[in-house]
């Protein structure tokens, strides 16, 4: 008998990592393309790893209560939330864990859930928990603008949630507060589970701000958000998250993370305290950046006669039209790789074919090469 996985389909990341390397060895050089900012640890996170090693293992499957306490007050510091760290708050693996323990946890085989698209590698993780996504497209047009009222045409007998990303990855939209309190208000009337992936939520421009929904939570409770520690606090390779959801959620979400995991290692843990905790002027330096290297990337692609893009409003990413590079998804992504840049294709994240998904965090050099590559692409098409 197969596996529960068998026939889900791989990561559109993982195939474009490995078109990336197939093309390497065929003689192009791949660029280092990144997201999120990576970092040397400063000595206050390296000091208290190293200490932690040295601890008890205190093996509390909620997460340990100093790092719990230090992402509550941050809450409240930045978004004026008021989460009770010990009933509502749960550490996990990076989001996609805490992604993967919602799903099995709050949905069940048959139930739908409706999904704006274009958007995050979702597909597998619901379709592991029985739940069958229903994707409501957004519009280049219309800047990829979440429409509540498409969303709410989607809405079945059989829906249980609405799964926003906010910001959305990849198109970098980031919806306002109008908008989400509009969600809110159609999750009540339905009487849905709002889950929320806001793994970006720090990196945002042009003055606009992040509007967690976890803000709307007196007018409708059932909120569940999943955010990670990878993005701005450049510790991806700790795999720290965590996820906000009503008790007895977070009861539930427990008891499944015990089963599978026991608990997240102390290490990491105690790496992602002393971040929250301490001086955040090395993060900050990073995050500041952003905005430039965002826009050096679109004007340059605007420059290099492909479609100019839609400028995103937050995220590391942005979706680019690459009609001019080839006729087929494949052509495109040959084009591409040829001069050295591995992107996501759009329908591997439910936007139109023509797609393509880059991320805009490597150093300066590496995005003018990155630049320089779109435009011989268009030249040799």
């Amino acid at each position: 008998m197969l596996p529960p996985t068998a026939g889900l389909p791989v990561m559109g990341a993982m195939s474009a990592r490995e078109r990336a390397m197939r093309a390497g060895r065929d003689g192009a050089r791949m660029l280092p393309l990144v997201g999120a900012p990576i970092l040397p640890m400063p000595l206050h996170v390296r000091r208290a790893a190293a200490e932690a090693l040295n601890r008890p293992d205190p093996r509390d499957s909620r997460g340990l209560p100093e790092l719990r306490t230090a992402i509550a007050d941050d809450l409240a510091r930045v978004h004026d939330l008021d989460v009770d760290p010990e009933r509502r708050l749960i550490v996990t693996h990076g989001a996609m864990q805490g992604l993967s323990l919602v799903f099995r946890t709050v949905l069940a085989p048959g139930d739908e859930v409706v999904v704006p698209t274009p958007t995050f590698f979702f597909d597998g993780l619901l379709r592991e928990s029985g739940a069958r996504p229903v994707h409501v497209p957004t519009l280049a047009s219309d800047g990829w603008a979440l429409d509540v009222a498409r969303l709410e045409a989607a809405i079945t007998t059989r829906t249980r949630a609405l799964l926003i990303c906010n910001p959305n990855n990849p198109t970098g939209h980031l919806p306002d507060a109008a908008t989400l309190e509009a969600v809110v208000a159609l999750a009540a009337r339905h009487g849905l589970l709002i889950i929320s992936d806001d793994s970006w939520q720090h990196f945002t421009y042009d003055g606009r701000e992040y509007t967690p929904l976890e803000s709307f939570a007196d007018r409708w409770p059932h909120i569940i958000t999943v955010m990670s520690l990878s993005k701005y606090y450049a510790l991806a390779s700790w795999r720290v998250g965590y996820v906000i959801a009503p008790p007895e959620v977070v009861d539930a979400l427990e008891c499944r993370l015990q089963w599978e995991a026991v608990c997240c290692g102390i290490v990491s843990q105690s790496a992602a305290t002393a971040t929250l905790t301490g001086p955040r002027d090395w993060l900050e330096s990073a995050r500041a950046t952003y905005q430039v290297k965002r826009d050096y990337v679109c004007d340059g692609i605007a420059a290099s006669g492909l479609s100019v893009p839609e400028r995103p409003e937050a995220g590391a990413f942005l979706l680019v039209d690459c009609a001019r590079l080839g006729e087929t998804a494949e052509a495109i992504d040959a084009a591409l790789l040829r001069n050295g840049i591995s992107s996501i294709r759009g329908a591997d994240l439910h936007a139109p074919g023509n797609y393509v998904r880059l991320v805009f965090g490597s150093d300066e050099d590496v995005l003018a090469d990155v630049v320089r590559g779109i435009t011989r692409a268009v030249q040799e098409a």
